[in-house]
């Protein structure tokens, strides 16, 4: 009888043993899987930017294209910085309500 609990215990601890290895590599290919779920991740996250400063380098590309046109200039200098061309009278247009109510002017 000894030698059948000896097989027994031998065949118990090679079972236990064998289930030890398993988990072990069941958890470290988890951490795998989560690292490369991680990275995928980022990898989206990055091409997203990547896409959205091309767009925006488009965009700046045809701006800069277009301020090659002494016609856009034109526009651009009466629009935003509200200047006016040879022999022409500037006009501008107060709202009385908002002047009224600013303080000190």
């Amino acid at each position: 009888m000894t030698m059948r609990k000896k097989k027994k215990r031998s065949g118990k601890f090679f079972t236990y043993f064998l289930v030890a290895v398993v988990l072990t590599c069941l958890v470290i290919i988890g951490k795998q899987e989560y690292k490369i779920y991680q990275l995928k991740q980022e990898k989206a996250a990055a091409q997203e930017r990547i896409d959205a400063l091309n767009a925006t380098k488009a965009n700046l590309e045809a701006e800069r294209k277009k301020l090659d046109d002494p016609k856009y200039l034109e526009k651009l200098a009466r629009e935003d910085y509200n200047m006016v061309g040879k022999n022409e009278v500037p006009l501008f247009i107060v709202d009385e309500k908002k002047a009224a109510k600013e303080p000190g002017k």
